[in-house]
């Protein structure tokens, strides 16, 4: 009776499947690096692709999630951003969140000049301002930028590839800016949907 009993145990235990794996969030603001050195911050999902600075790493780099888990290639770097294809599907999940903070996107619809706007800095954390002007150029130390957009949303250094939103929908990422939160400043920022259609993208959203 005993050994029935031991093999009824071993067959169910082996018609039981094992703990599903569960794969780990890639958010808004999530910290990655890169097998280069590089360290940077994942930018709104786009379905399979990460949008990330352009400083995170030269093409054909491997990005890694806060875990060291590979995520996948740089496949290119623009002047205002770069593209990570999600090769390890496995081990990811996109989500349409910003880490940190409650609530998802559900759209990328642009706000207005004199409209609210918020970035999620990590140095900062939220700050809120106004959308005061669309295409801006900006003379950065990499090059002049066309067609930014400029807030009074303050900023400081680390602050860089913040998610702009407003409400639930995504606006862009802080490509830089002046002043500081004591005093006031300014931030720029990329349209979202111009990245996305230039690359043929669609925004994950919930």
């Amino acid at each position: 009776m005993r050994t029935l009993l031991l093999v009824l145990t071993l067959l169910v235990a082996a018609a039981t499947p094992a703990a599903a794996f569960a794969p780990a969030p890639l958010e808004a603001g999530t910290p990655l690096s890169t097998s280069t050195g590089g360290r940077c911050a994942n930018g709104f999902n786009a379905r399979g692709y990460l949008l990330v600075p352009p400083s995170c790493g030269t093409a054909g780099a491997t990005v890694r999630g806060p875990n060291g888990v590979d995520v996948g290639p740089v496949v290119a770097v623009r002047s205002t951003y770069a593209l990570v294809r999600i090769t390890n599907t496995t081990a990811w999940v996109q989500r349409p969140t910003i880490a940190g903070r409650s609530g998802v996107v559900t759209g990328s619809a642009e706000t207005p000049v004199g409209g609210s706007v918020c970035a999620a800095g990590r140095s900062t954390g939220v700050r809120c301002g106004t959308v005061q002007a669309r295409n801006v150029t900006v003379n950065f130390p990499t090059g002049v930028v066309y067609g930014l957009t400029r807030t009074d949303t303050c900023t400081e250094p680390g602050d860089q590839w913040a998610p702009l939103f407003t409400g639930s929908q995504a606006q862009g990422h802080v490509l830089g800016g002046s002043g500081n939160c004591t005093t006031g400043g300014t931030s720029y920022f990329e349209p979202l949907n111009r990245v996305l259609a230039a690359e043929g993208l669609t925004l994950v959203t919930g």
